[in-house]
């Protein structure tokens, strides 16, 4: 029982620094996020494409450091 008591004799320690201490809220900054400057409406397109071409696309992107996404983008802008 000695273990339980010692265990009691702990708890009622923190419940008594509890009604004791100040109360400690967090201090949180909270910035608004901005929308971003320009973005455009998007729209889904799903298109099948020969595979060695898509490899192609991937490793293309690699080097370029750009996404799939922003290469066909830029594809189709300048072929339309």
């Amino acid at each position: 029982m000695a273990k339980n008591t010692a265990f009691a004799d702990k708890l009622q320690g923190f419940a008594d620094r509890v009604k004791t201490e100040p109360v400690q809220l967090p201090v949180q900054k909270v910035t608004p996020v901005e929308p971003a400057a320009s973005q455009k409406e998007e729209q889904q397109l799903n298109v099948w494409i020969p595979k060695d071409l898509m490899k192609r696309l991937k490793v293309k992107g690699v080097e370029a450091d750009k996404s799939l996404k922003e290469m066909v983008t830029e594809a189709l802008e300048q072929f339309l």
